[in-house]
């Protein structure tokens, strides 16, 4: 009997290893956790342009110049981490910003903000996300600007001189 168990043989008759030619997908995932990722700069972001169907063609390029892109070049969405949607872990934001668009900072969250109302959307303000550990900014309807924007609105139709009914 051999030392190495019984059944087994110290002959070198057996079949030699050889490497795996086609990599497994856990190997391609690594390889693509590694790999440098292609990032949009600023100056490039000027001559995006929306790819696929896009309701309004105007909204979609402010979002591509002040959002958080992937290396794809679309934008980054708010989503619950895995732990969250299994329920191991309590919710760090309420369901309200799932699939809300990340800004990477106050500033730019700002700016898309001021040329989003420009384009005819309600008032908006910026806010710190709960969930990101970097702090990543999502857009808000500013309730307080929008019932401002209201009240103006009434006040100068009230500005308006109307006619006098007659007392027939």
């Amino acid at each position: 009997m051999d030392e190495r168990g019984p059944g087994r043989s110290s002959c070198r008759h057996d079949i030699p290893h050889q490497e795996r030619r086609v990599p497994s997908p856990s190997d391609l995932a690594h390889v693509r956790r590694l790999a440098p990722r292609p990032r949009v700069s600023p100056e490039s972001r000027e001559d995006l342009e929306p790819i696929g169907q896009v309701r309004d063609h105007d909204r979609a390029k402010v979002l591509l110049r002040y959002a958080r892109l992937m290396g794809t070049g679309r934008p980054v969405f708010c989503k619950p981490s895995r732990k969250e949607i299994a329920g191991t872990a309590p919710r760090r934001q309420g369901v309200g910003a799932d699939g809300k668009v990340i800004y990477p900072d106050r500033d730019s969250a700002e700016a898309a903000a001021r040329e989003l109302e420009e384009l005819g959307a309600r008032a908006q303000r910026a806010y710190v996300c709960k969930r990101s550990r970097r702090g990543h900014y999502h857009l808000t309807t500013d309730l307080v600007r929008e019932r401002q924007r209201e009240l103006d609105a009434l006040r100068a139709l009230s500005s308006i001189p109307q006619q006098r009914r007659s007392a027939c």
